[in-house]
């Protein structure tokens, strides 16, 4: 009897030797902490996708109370600029943006993250065959009530072809990222119908139509204009057969602006964010 609980022991070890090795080998690699104060910062991986990307997120934890900035960070804030500089078999990478929150500073308002992020990266090899090496220094900043200049640097060799791994961080905000949609109805999805000047109101802004699945709900929009736009806050309005109106003053526009702008609109929601690019006819600006 001791012999047999003797081997059914040393094989449960053994089983679990293995099984934790597997799961060892399934982890996302990730490159060591970026420590600066109240962040640290580093690069997590994903699998490999299909077409021989990589998947690459990269990760920011913050002190609690302190946040982060969006591409576009509203009236206040440093958006994140990236250095690739030095990374090897790198044929294109695209940034991909989580859908940010809006949050109150002392003097209006920012567009970021509180707490932690993780954004993602699609990286392109030059030659899908081969390894890549990805080398990032980012400049970013940090803020409870100021903000605080942040550097991190982060490196991470990446295999081709690797599709074992995973990595729930990455995939959890990769499903964060807002879905490309054109404007017009679309089946259970957010989407907005109808986007124009409103120059009925004293400041003037622009005003949204908004198809709401059942269940969904719109939480915010934040919009993008080349150059020095800036937009206020939304204001939303539901209306009957799941539609919803949301008025945007804008702040501030380009000098002489005028003609077809293309902007992009981001929508907080469920059951799913979206991403509208459209082109609105801007008026010159009343003197």
């Amino acid at each position: 009897m001791k012999r047999i609980l003797s081997l059914l022991a040393i094989g449960y070890l053994a089983f679990g030797a293995a099984a934790h090795a597997q799961e060892t080998a399934n982890e996302a690699a990730t490159s060591p902490w970026s420590i600066t104060e109240h962040a640290k910062l580093r690069l997590i991986a994903g699998p490999t996708t299909p077409t021989g990307k990589q998947r690459v997120g990269v990760e920011i934890v913050m002190s609690p109370g302190y946040k982060t900035y969006w591409r576009s960070p509203g009236q206040f804030g440093v958006p994140p600029a990236f250095d690739w500089t030095g990374s090897t078999n790198i044929g294109g990478l695209d940034v991909r943006w989580p859908v940010p929150e809006r949050f109150q500073d002392s003097a209006g308002y920012s567009i970021g993250y509180v707490g932690e992020v993780v954004i993602p990266v699609s990286v392109q090899p030059v030659d899908p065959s081969r390894p890549v090496m990805v080398m990032l220094k980012l400049d970013y900043a940090v803020c409870e009530k100021i903000c605080i200049p942040a550097k991190g640097e982060a490196s991470l060799w990446l295999e081709p072809g690797v599709t074992t791994v995973t990595s729930q961080r990455l995939e959890s905000y990769e499903a964060r990222v807002p879905v490309p949609v054109k404007p017009g109805p679309h089946n259970a999805k957010l989407a907005i119908l109808e986007a124009k000047l409103d120059d009925t109101v004293v400041d003037p802004g622009l005003k949204l139509t908004l198809q709401v699945p059942p269940e969904g709900k719109v939480e915010d929009i934040f919009v993008e204009g080349p150059g020095m736009w800036s937009f206020g806050k939304t204001h939303l309005t539901p209306q009957p057969d799941g539609l919803v109106t949301a008025q945007i003053r804008i702040n501030e526009r380009p000098k002489g602006t005028a003609g077809p702008i293309p902007l992009i609109f981001t929508v907080r929601g469920a059951p799913k964010p979206v991403e509208t690019r459209l082109e609105l006819d801007i008026p010159v600006a009343k003197p």
